[in-house]
């Protein structure tokens, strides 16, 4: 049944609650199979032109496509003005109201039913009459505003009266139908439900008259407040339109309606599109007319939805784009302080290893050292009991020449010698490096035998961390001023600056 639009809005404001979700499920699935049955029904209807049966190609296109029916239903005044047979004639005068009716040409089918004689014709027509006739009444009802409508009201009714009058219970789906309507119309809901319910038992009701007693259903639940079951009823409506291919239909626009009220405003979205798109392939007037009032209303919320979505989105991103900021921020103080971190942690290894270096020198320098001058005290013990023997014995010329061991310059040799090879065990390639320090043709060649020479011994005392002149000097049994000569001498074979050959030199290792 039909309600104006704002009455619809004001009825659903009252009472809304949830649409069952299973519902909708699967009114998305018969929607995703929406193609599969038009495809059917314009195979039925290429099946039937192939007859040439002109009443049942109306009847296909009656809620499919106006101008279709519309063409069609002229063929069939044409062949009832030939066949003489009163019956068909009232029958397609009926069935041209009705086709008005479907399309929203209220006055047009009033035009065509007002005028019918249904003087000599039979039951079976004037009960198709009274009920497209009462339909009429009903719809002028729900749309008209003024106090008409009760008085349309009265007269649907007494035209339901009319054509239950003329038919017989007997599982007659049409009978319970019209019960139903007419208890629907007295506002006895109940029954009307129960009459709803017996007229979807019979076994002759088609799926399309199931689509509108579940509309109607619907409609009953929505006066009762009831607006679950009124939604169940409109997707069960909904569904059996798409089984049938019914483009002039209202339960998918109700259920668009619900939906948007409840704030799914997607998904109403997409089923009031649905039901244009039904609404504009047929061609039906009204329902362009309610669809066009409520379309716009949907898609400026879903628009509204969307532009405040993409605002949250957009300050998101402004947040998310300062968290990323901060971030690397963080990111940079911490890798500085890692960079810092490591660095130190290098200096300290580099420290580490220049102390274990430092050890290691220590301990070959201490042991050579301890060597060195425990031979020194022995020798210098055995030089005290020669003199002191020579003494006792009153020897005293023999104490004018010291023993062979006490030979200076030999000692002075031994201890170069233990110096370089303590040394050259602690830095094997000194002699390599520091040449490399030097013009090529200023290198020194090592004579056989020999470990370091003096210009080389000079430098490792240096390197040992002895860099004062006159310390050099009392190690090597040197004046200063030749230990002066001999580092000239050196720097003078090297195109290095003097601080840069002395960088080089202590980083030997």
């Amino acid at each position: 049944m039909r309600t104006p639009l704002l009455l619809s809005f004001l009825l659903l404001s009252i009472c809304l609650c949830a649409t069952d979700q299973r519902d909708l499920d699967s009114l998305d699935y018969y929607l995703s199979k929406k193609e599969l049955f038009d495809a059917a029904k314009q195979e039925r209807i290429s099946r039937i032109r192939l007859d040439g049966n002109n009443e049942l190609l109306f009847d296909e296109y009656a809620s499919y496509i106006y101008d279709s029916a519309s063409m069609y239903s002229l063929r069939m005044i044409d062949e009832s003005l030939l066949s003489g047979n009163k019956d068909f004639r009232t029958i397609v005068q009926i069935k041209r109201g009705f086709l008005y009716l479907s399309g929203g040409l209220f006055k047009e089918a009033a035009d065509i039913l007002e005028d019918l004689d249904l003087e000599g014709v039979s039951d079976e027509v004037k009960i198709e009459y009274y009920t497209t006739y009462g339909r009429l009444l009903y719809d002028l009802s729900d749309y008209n505003h003024s106090d008409l409508a009760n008085e349309y009201l009265m007269e649907g009714n007494t035209m339901t009266d009319n054509a239950l009058a003329l038919l017989e219970p007997q599982d007659n789906a049409r009978f319970w139908y019209l019960s139903a309507l007419r208890d629907m119309k007295r506002q006895n809901y109940t029954r009307a439900l129960e009459r709803f319910a017996r007229q979807l038992q019979c076994d002759n009701i088609s799926v399309h008259d199931k689509a509108i007693t579940y509309s109607s259903m619907a409609w009953v639940y929505r006066l009762q407040n009831d607006m679950r079951n009124a939604q169940h009823y409109n997707i069960l409506a909904a569904i059996y339109d798409i089984k049938g291919s019914t483009k002039e239909a209202v339960a998918l626009q109700n259920v668009a309606r619900v939906l948007f009220m409840e704030g799914q405003i997607e998904r109403a979205a997409k089923y009031i599109r649905i039901a244009n798109d039904d609404a504009q392939f047929y061609n039906a007037r009204h329902r362009k007319q309610e669809i066009s009032e409520l379309l716009p209303i949907i898609e400026g919320e879903q628009m509204r939805q969307i532009n405040e979505k993409n605002r949250r989105i957009e300050t998101l991103s402004f947040f998310l784009y300062i968290l990323l900021a901060i971030v690397i921020a963080i990111t940079v103080v911490l890798y500085n302080r890692m960079t810092k971190l490591s660095k130190a942690q290098h200096t300290i290894h580099d420290i580490n290893l220049s102390l274990r270096e430092a050890n290691k020198i220590k301990e070959e320098y201490l042991g050579t050292f301890l060597c060195w001058q425990s031979d020194f005290l022995n020798q210098l013990e055995r030089y005290q009991r020669f003199v002191k023997k020579k003494a006792q014995e009153k020897k005293y010329e023999e104490l004018q020449t010291l023993p062979q061991q006490f030979n200076a310059n030999k000692k002075r040799q031994e201890f170069n010698k233990q110096f370089d090879e303590m040394f050259l065990r602690v830095f094997p390639d000194y002699v390599q490096q520091f040449n490399n320090m030097l013009r090529e043709d200023e290198r020194f060649e090592m004579k056989k035998g020999e470990l370091l020479n003096t210009e080389l011994r000079i430098f490792a005392l240096i390197r040992l961390g002895i860099t004062d002149n006159e310390k050099i000097a009392q190690v090597l049994d040197y004046s200063v001023t030749t230990i002066y000569t001999y580092k000239t001498r050196v720097r003078n074979r090297s195109d290095l600056s003097s601080d840069e050959l002395t960088q080089r030199l202590m980083s030997i290792g």
